[in-house]
């Protein structure tokens, strides 16, 4: 009944002399709704945060139409949508794609002496872990590149003619298998310049995609070393690029991750 519902008290930091701003109440909308499973008509609504009606009506106007609330078309009653859910959720994956990257890829760099990277779009962050020829695994973490952003770090502003990149993309299971067929080279002289005739040491990269919960791509990790030819790409390291994107995936509550196995 709406005599039941109970009043919410006030702010517990109001905004400066005293008054709520618009954000202040839609935070009180969100937090009234909170607490009702069922949902909140306008009417409950209003008495509960002791505003006008036209006022509360407003702020669900714009909430809903942002999608954080939604309203029943037979009840006409409001209540939160999944989409403050997903905002958390997105959150803790970013955190938890970190939390549980390092460890592994440190263990790749040590075990392999390979070079590994977690490159995360949504932050323009790139993070870098490799082993020096003698010592712990170092760390690195760059800004505002692109990925694969060790592709543009190789390339970028040097000007070097002798540079050369074998790039291994890896998008599906079947394209572990592959490598032969969509490995891009940048740098060469000439399309199908025969390996290695040049002494010239190309970078080999493979690198594979992270999902989270929702099947969404949130990062690409990716592991590349030195070499004369393309051989890295054929053999160890384009599976460790898709077995690591894999483990991450599943960390990171991607159901679809059993199905990626190569």
């Amino acid at each position: 009944m709406v005599d039941s519902v109970p009043e919410l008290p006030s702010p517990s930091q109001p905004a400066a002399q005293g008054s709520s701003t618009s954000v202040d109440k839609a935070f009180d909308v969100c937090e009234a709704l909170s607490l009702e499973p069922g949902g909140m008509s306008l009417s409950e609504l209003a008495r509960a945060l002791k505003q006008p009606r036209p006022s509360v009506h407003r702020l669900l106007a714009v909430l809903k139409r942002r999608g954080y609330v939604r309203q029943d078309e037979e009840t006409q009653r409001y209540s939160l949508s999944v989409k403050m859910l997903d905002l958390s959720f997105r959150s803790l994956g970013r955190s938890e794609l970190r939390l549980h990257a390092y460890p592994v890829l440190r263990d790749y760099a040590t075990q392999s002496g390979a070079h590994v990277f977690l490159a995360v779009p949504a932050d323009g962050e790139v993070t870098y872990i490799w082993r020096p020829a003698a010592g712990e695994v170092a760390m690195r973490t760059v800004y505002g590149r692109e990925m694969p952003a060790h592709c543009s770090l190789y390339f970028g502003g040097q000007g070097r003619a002798d540079r050369r990149l074998s790039c291994l993309r890896l998008a599906e299971p079947r394209d572990v298998a592959r490598v032969g067929e969509i490995v891009r080279h940048l740098g060469f002289e000439a399309a199908g310049e025969p390996a290695g005739e040049n002494g010239t040491e190309r970078l080999c990269c493979a690198c594979a995609p992270v999902f989270d919960y929702t099947g969404r791509e949130v990062a690409r990790v990716g592991v590349f070393v030195h070499a004369p030819d393309d051989r890295p790409l054929s053999g160890v390291h384009n599976r460790g690029a898709w077995e690591l994107a894999r483990h991450l995936s599943l960390r990171l509550g991607y159901l679809s991750a059993v199905a990626m196995g190569a």
